[in-house]
């Protein structure tokens, strides 16, 4: 394996490929990781309860599955998907490339230099010259189908309103069913050995993977649902404050 200016990594389907081999962390830093995995835990129970608030506000109108058009259309895409994905052998490359493409853009974003990607049925690598916790974990939080059909959504409603109609339940189906094949295909890459999650210490990784995800799913309910972005910010940061609070207390009481 090439040294950090430039290592690859091949990969089983699902894709297992990554950035390259970011230099290991000293001691110190991963005990400070870990704290702040420990610290963020609260966190995790912020982001789901901000969403059940906002749907427990959303306008009465249609429903599906029990829950407002926009989030029931999106679970019901997610679901479909999820079923497609065990009944039937979906192409891997297709996660490759996502996988590897995902590692490249954060790359870029972080102001390091992408010189070679390669995709494959059977392997995916890139070349990233500063690998860092971010981009080799970004495949795993960053939802790449989903946040460009997101994106169409957008596009498409500034021609057409789509919120409230049934276009608009259609359009969170194909955003879920997006999202769906991210949540499979990642979470059957974990079930193999991701190299790319202990590079930062497991628990960090995990925990933040697992509370971007969770932010992504908070902020993808505020794009499709009527709900405004300030309002529900503020309700995401009252309910953070409340988890830390209870999480606090909780801890210094068994002190």
């Amino acid at each position: 394996m090439k040294p950090p200016s430039g290592s690859t990594k091949k990969s089983k389907p699902p894709a297992r490929g990554r950035a390259g081999r970011a230099r290991a962390p000293s001691r110190i830093l991963l005990a400070a990781l870990f704290a702040a995995a420990f610290a963020l835990v609260p966190a995790l129970a912020a982001v789901p309860r901000a969403i059940r608030l906002l749907e427990a506000l959303a306008p009465e109108g249609p429903s599906v599955l029990g829950l407002s058009a926009p989030a029931g259309s999106f679970l019901l895409g997610a679901c479909l998907f999820a079923l497609a994905f065990v009944a039937v052998r979906i192409p891997a490359i297709a996660y490759v490339a996502v996988h590897e493409t995902t590692h490249a853009l954060f790359g870029l974003l972080s102001g390091a230099r992408v010189t070679r990607m390669r995709v494959a049925e059977e392997a995916g690598s890139v070349d990233v010259s500063r690998p860092n916790a971010i981009n080799l974990l970004a495949p795993y939080f960053f939802p790449l189908p989903c946040v460009a059909a997101l994106l169409l959504f957008g596009l498409a409603s500034l021609v057409f309103p789509m919120a409230g109609r049934p276009a608009g339940a259609v359009a969170s189906g194909i955003c879920g069913a997006a999202w769906g094949f991210h949540v499979c295909f990642t979470l059957n890459a974990l079930l193999q050995r991701q190299t790319d999650l202990d590079a930062y210490g497991f628990l960090f990784s995990f925990v933040l993977v697992l509370l971007l995800n969770e932010l992504f799913l908070f902020f993808a309910y505020v794009a499709l649902s009527p709900a405004r972005l300030v309002p529900a910010l503020g309700i995401l940061r009252t309910l953070g404050a409340d988890s830390f609070g209870w999480f606090l207390d909780g801890l210094f009481a068994r002190i």
